[in-house]
């Protein structure tokens, strides 16, 4: 039988199997190849290639194409000659096809944290000792807190900073998950679940209903996943601190290490957090960055942050958007403060202010209580409390007129 025949078998018992291969050598050129599509083909050997001098014996790349994900196996060979590194070719399936389910790259995970309000702001900032070790070992993480206290890009930076960052990252955002994309995670054999090597981050466990919790959980724990892989959880902190049930169910199954992300008002210094991230957009729109009086760092500094960095982000803009290279003064950071706290009360979290809104009343009573909140907080001034909720100053009037007749019934 002559190598062309040979190389026939080879490329049909790839293929039957799902998957091509090609060789390369240090400078990127195919040696030899399996592969059909000559763009692609070229393709994966630049994209392997450029992360040689990381890649070790049986190291898994992910890599983007035509809107899905190709995995590849990628393995050194002596040769006499030059030294060669085979590339096994796979397309992870369904990738694309299910809301929730992530698979990334280095690269990838990277770009993603850098342009996170948590990585503009903390850079590379290193995790805590304990916790790489704990990630190290292949210990399961439980890393919690507040919203948007930094979670997710935590688990990304334990990852970039790890010894496993050549391998794939999946991302699994239970709270996003469809009926199908459920069935897919637990039963189909491309699931994250049933691989080995990954880091897998999975966060949203408070969307499961108590059935879905434990079903996950068991094929987490039946099948050894954190043996297999290195597994970071996330959860959000309930309103009013603690953490929810699902996550300390889960946290006790798996045997988690626990860490806490530490809100913003923990961390204090706020101010300089915000200023950090003005300087970021001044850098992006070629401006002068605007800078704060003392009254404005100290209003920054003494607010809650109930939704930390994601919050920051938001508050960072509209003071850029409202400042531009100038001067943001006490007045400006108190209104934009106090949008926040309208935006966090209609998205039901817990107001920072003394009073609550719920959900299950009459939108005039709402609207009469979201006006008294901005008041209280603008020290009464009612033309500022008008401009931020964007209302004429006789519907303010109107309102709080109300809210005081309703006070003098009760």
């Amino acid at each position: 039988m002559n190598s062309d025949a040979k190389l026939q078998i080879l490329i049909e018992a790839l293929a039957a199997a799902g998957a091509s291969a090609l060789a390369i050598d240090g400078h990127g050129h195919v040696a030899i190849s399996t592969m059909d599509d000559v763009a692609l083909e070229q393709d994966v050997a630049a994209f392997v290639a450029e992360r040689l001098g990381r890649v070790g014996n049986g190291t898994r790349l992910v890599m983007g194409h035509a809107g899905g994900r190709l995995s590849l196996t990628v393995r050194p060979v002596a040769k006499e000659y030059g030294a060669l590194w085979v590339v096994v070719v796979r397309e992870v399936r369904g990738v694309a096809a299910h809301a929730g389910i992530e698979w990334l790259n280095a690269d990838e995970v990277e770009a993603r944290y850098e342009a996170s309000a948590y990585g503009i702001v903390e850079g590379a900032a290193a995790v805590a000792a304990p916790v790489c070790e704990s990630y190290a070992r292949g210990v399961p993480l439980m890393l919690e807190g507040e919203l948007g206290a930094g979670q997710a890009e935590i688990a990304k930076r334990l990852y970039l900073d790890g010894p496993y960052a050549d391998e794939p990252f999946v991302s699994v955002a239970l709270d996003e998950l469809t009926d199908r994309g459920w069935r897919h995670l637990l039963k189909s054999s491309e699931s994250p679940l049933f691989q080995a090597r990954l880091t897998l981050c999975i966060g949203g466990w408070h969307a499961l209903s108590p059935q879905r919790l434990r079903e996950l959980v068991s094929t987490m724990t039946d099948t050894a996943l954190a043996a297999r892989c290195h597994v970071v959880l996330t959860a959000n902190d309930m309103p009013g601190g603690g953490e929810s049930d699902q996550a300390a169910f889960v946290t006790e199954r798996l045997a988690c290490a626990v860490s806490v992300a530490p809100a913003i008002a923990e961390q204090g210094g706020a101010s300089k957090k915000v200023a950090q991230y003005l300087s970021y957009l001044s850098d992006v729109f070629g401006t002068a960055a605007p800078s704060m009086s003392e009254e404005a760092v100290s209003t920054l500094n003494g607010y809650r942050w109930p939704r930390n960095y994601l919050q920051l982000r938001e508050v960072s803009e509209r003071l850029y958007i409202l400042v531009g290279p100038g001067v943001a003064e006490r007045t400006v950071a108190e209104e934009v403060l106090a949008q926040e706290d309208v935006i966090k009360t209609a998205t039901f979290g817990t107001p920072t202010l003394d009073s609550d809104l719920y959900i299950l009343r009459p939108l005039t009573d709402t609207e009469r209580d979201i006006a008294r909140l901005v008041v209280g907080y603008l020290q009464g001034n009612r033309t500022r409390a008008a401009e931020v909720l964007g209302i004429s100053r006789t519907t303010l009037w109107r309102l709080l007129k109300d809210d005081d007749r309703r006070a003098r019934r009760t």
